[in-house]
């Protein structure tokens, strides 16, 4: 069952709503411009109730030099407002992906793709086994990973090298992300970290 939107779109992604797993909704989050990342989506952006209970917190530097405190992610009210949809394995299909997929990946990754694939969502991830796995399970699902979010959304923003740089170095502080060399847009970051 597809779940699309009427409108015609012409974000970050295209007709199908998509799907965040939680290393990149904390990623998000910990960028400092979360509200704008979802903005740049023209369909809905949701998120399963097992990411949701997974994304507690991102690191915040305080002092110097830094000592690093935990800040609560607090997505109640992107949920309130729609801005996310908080989705439910709803489905004996679902059940049963999630059961499956579970032996091999975290709760949240597993039901993010359970629902996905029913669903015929499109997903926003960075875990390598749950890529792997979608493109065996479901290739006609389109993946993303936080850095094609991220350069998208500073094209489409229009936003100054700057902006894009503090983005990144926030998302590598805050939430420890440090993309693989062998990532298709590696070279991109690095050159907007010079």
């Amino acid at each position: 069952m597809a779940t699309d939107l009427a409108e015609e779109s012409g974000g970050v992604v295209t007709e199908r709503w998509v799907i965040f797993d939680a290393c990149c909704l904390i990623n998000f989050y910990a960028s400092g411009f979360f509200q704008s990342i979802l903005s740049s989506f023209k369909t809905q952006s949701c998120l399963v109730e097992q990411v949701n209970e997974e994304s507690l917190f991102i690191r915040k530097p305080t002092g110097s030099p830094p000592k690093y405190e935990y800040e609560p992610i607090e997505l109640d009210s992107y949920i309130q407002n729609d801005r996310l949809k908080l989705v439910k394995l709803e489905t004996e299909i679902e059940m049963g992906l999630f059961v499956r997929l579970a032996e091999h990946l975290d709760d949240g990754e597993a039901a993010t793709i359970a629902v996905a694939i029913e669903r015929e969502m499109d997903v926003v991830t960075d875990d390598k086994k749950a890529i792997q796995i979608l493109k065996g399970e479901a290739p006609n699902i389109k993946i993303q990973t936080t850095l094609d979010i991220i350069k998208t959304w500073w094209q489409s923003t229009s936003r100054d090298k700057e902006d894009i740089r503090l983005v990144i170095e926030n998302i590598q502080i805050c939430a420890s992300y440090q993309p693989n060399k062998n990532h298709h847009l590696f070279r991109w970051l690095k050159s907007q970290l010079s």
